[in-house]
């Protein structure tokens, strides 16, 4: 039950390109939910460039920002213990201005096998 962003271009963004991906968790559960975000290098092969653990109480959000250094290409993946949770993501400038072209909402998000 993983979900993916797919491909994410990294050049060219206004203001300016991405060097963080905030990606925030709803938890729709009754009970804990738990997960990890893995962000990857693209640019010929698929290289992984962090994992980062999250934990979103019942009912409740949290978020995670992990960075994506100085990638042309990457992509995010989330990877939840469970099903019930709604997330979003999108890229970020090394000042934190969020990138309108590298959002997703979790009806966006592509579910891999």
């Amino acid at each position: 039950m993983p979900l993916t962003t797919g491909p994410i271009e990294n050049t060219g963004n206004q203001p300016a390109n991405a060097s963080s991906v905030r990606v925030k968790v709803l938890n729709l559960t009754g009970g804990l939910l738990t997960g990890v975000v893995r962000v990857f290098r693209l640019n010929g092969s698929r290289q992984l460039l962090s994992t980062t653990p999250f934990a979103a109480i019942a009912n409740g959000s949290t978020f995670v920002t992990p960075g994506v250094g100085s990638s042309p290409q990457y992509e995010v993946e989330i990877v939840p213990n469970q099903n019930g949770g709604i997330y979003s993501v999108y890229g970020r400038t090394a000042t934190g201005t969020i990138i309108a072209a590298q959002r997703f909402v979790n009806s966006e998000l592509t579910q891999t096998f």
